[in-house]
This record gives C-alpha cells, structure tokens and sequence, in this order.
C-alpha cells in the first residue's frame, strides 16, 4: 500500500504523492524524475521527491551484496559514482563500505516478466553485462570504467544497462521526444535503439524490432517507475 502523504526532514510543509505530467529533478538524490512523487502543495517551493528518496529507510540491503547493510545518507560524496548506473551521487544515496547506490537504484526489481506476441519475455538484473549493451555497444559504462547494471533477457540477445537508458532518458527529453511520436529512433518517445551498423531497429526484421520495443519498454518503466507508463502510452 502506497505512503500518500509524509512529513520529511529535508522540507518544511507535508508532502503528497502526486503524478506530475512533466519531467522534475528530484530534491533528494538531484536525478531526474518523471511520474509520480512527493510534492509540496505550495507551488511556489516547486519541491519533489522520487517516492524511493521520500521513503527512504535508513538501513537498506541489496541481494547483490550478501553480509552487507547499506546506510542512507542525506548528501552525496565529490567524486563518487553510484555502482549501479555509473552516475555521480549528489544528494541522497546508499552507502556501504566503498559501494553507493542511489535509492531509486536500489529498488530496482531483480526480473522484469512480460508477454509479447504470445510467448514469454524474462529481463534479469545483473551485476554487469555479459553482452554487450544494445544503446552503448559496449560490455562496460564509460569508456570501461565501470562495469554497471544491467537488465539481460533469458535468451542473452538483449542486453541494456542501466545508466544508458536513463542518460538517453534525459538526452531524449532535452530534445522534447516526449510524448511524440519519432519514426527512426525513438521508443514509445524515450529511446534511441543504436545498432551495431549505426542503423535504427527499422533496419532489422519487423518482430525482432518489435520484441527490442518492448524490452525497453518494461525497462524503461522499471527505471523510472511504473507510474510513467501512462505518460508513454504502454
């Protein structure tokens, strides 16, 4: 059952849990956010919170990292980076030892199940990829850096890491893909699918496009919440 309203340190006035039909930058981690959130009724603070950081526990675990607790902490550390997408953690995070995690991050389910086309598709978060990544092309996140998370169908031919889908996230919406529709490039207004001929999904075979689609469809919604779905149109 979802927590509607909360009182949290990090803001003065209660905070509801609305859907919001435009992208914000949430107060707590400083990522960006799309869908429902925690949000100040006083439209002159124009104050959000991912629901992750707004109900953020102070001890958390993850099955990635067995025998380890992860501590919440209200303010990010220069030059760290989240083990999970490679982003820098600027505001609220997760921390244990020399791992951290942003809260949203944190939450992202280990399996992703949907139907397509009357057959089953199973997506396992794995702790790096053994393929390489559909968007970057490459195993590993920033120029091999970081290995990063990433979301691996059953039959290992789609493979897409986390912080990818959400850098073309915000790429996509700075250049207002948002709710429209693109031919050639942008999934469901979010996406752009690079393949390793340079080419767009068009290029392949139609089902084979299609089944892409739709694999980042689940992911997409799993990275940004399941609320964004409508915004989508999924």
């Amino acid at each position: 059952m979802k927590i509607t309203e909360i009182d949290h340190f990090s803001h003065r006035h209660k905070l509801e849990l609305s859907y919001s039909e435009t992208p914000y930058q949430c107060d707590g981690c400083k990522d960006l956010g799309f869908g429902s959130s925690y949000q100040c009724n006083n439209k002159k603070c124009n104050f959000h919170l991912h629901e992750n950081c707004g109900v953020a526990k102070p001890i958390a675990t993850h099955s990635f990292f067995k025998n380890s607790n992860f501590k919440f902490k209200k303010k990010g550390k220069r030059g760290k980076t989240c083990k999970a997408c490679g982003k820098d953690v600027q505001g609220f995070m997760y921390k244990s030892k020399e791992t951290y995690l942003h809260p949203c991050c944190l939450k992202l389910p280990s399996t992703l199940n949907g139907n397509f086309n009357g057959g089953s598709l199973r997506l396992n978060l794995e702790v790096k990829a053994s393929t390489k990544c559909l968007i970057c092309q490459n195993k590993e996140i920033y120029k091999g850096k970081l290995k990063g998370w990433a979301y691996i169908s059953s039959c290992g031919k789609h493979c897409y890491h986390v912080g990818c889908v959400n850098n073309m996230n915000l790429e996509n919406w700075k250049m207002g893909y948002f709710n429209q529709s693109q031919s050639g490039g942008v999934a469901n207004g979010l996406v752009f699918i690079k393949e390793e001929n340079g080419e767009s999904s068009n290029g392949r075979k139609e089902n084979e496009g299609s089944l892409m689609e739709y694999a980042l469809d689940l992911i997409v919604q799993a990275v940004l919440g399941g609320a964004v779905a409508s915004l989508l149109g999924i």
